[in-house]
């Protein structure tokens, strides 16, 4: 029986060796080594961000309902929600498909509490930034998770 298995072993391995070339296989004269990758072109496509942003940052994409209210989100990269918005360069300024502005908004973002009051506060603060900035441009929100911040 394992003389069987051995004589059948050698024989597939025979017939796979004959098939496997130089001649039948695609691509064996190049030296994969030693040619250069091409970067995709999304990752030249947004080279002016600003400086703390990367095409990787992740950033929150709200989804409202007919009141406007965010009923939930999703956490996406930049260069995702960029080609989302179908972004480009306009006179070095970030536009969206309609020719809207796109600007970034830091939200609060806090690993420990600084009491109720001042959380407050400052929670209103950073709503109104955002409704304001919101009726000029098309905002992105980057994702704050507080696990990090500490």
């Amino acid at each position: 029986m394992k003389i069987t298995f051995f004589i059948l072993l050698a024989f597939f391995g025979l017939m796979q060796s004959q098939t496997c070339d130089k001649k039948t296989m695609r691509n064996t004269d190049i030296n994969a080594a030693a040619t250069p990758k091409t970067t995709p072109a999304t990752a030249t496509k947004f080279d002016r961000l600003p400086a703390n942003i990367t095409l990787e940052t992740e950033v929150r994409k709200d989804k409202k309902d007919d009141k406007g209210q965010i009923v939930s989100y999703e956490i996406m990269t930049v260069e995702k929600r960029l080609n989302e918005l179908k972004a480009r360069y306009e006179k070095d300024k970030l536009v969206d498909g309609k020719g809207k502005e796109i600007r970034f908004f830091e939200p609060l973002c806090r690993g420990a509490s600084a009491g109720f009051e001042q959380d407050q506060a400052d929670q209103k603060a950073k709503d109104k930034e955002l409704s304001e900035m919101e009726k000029k441009y098309t905002v992105i929100i980057l994702h704050c998770d507080p696990r990090n911040v500490l």
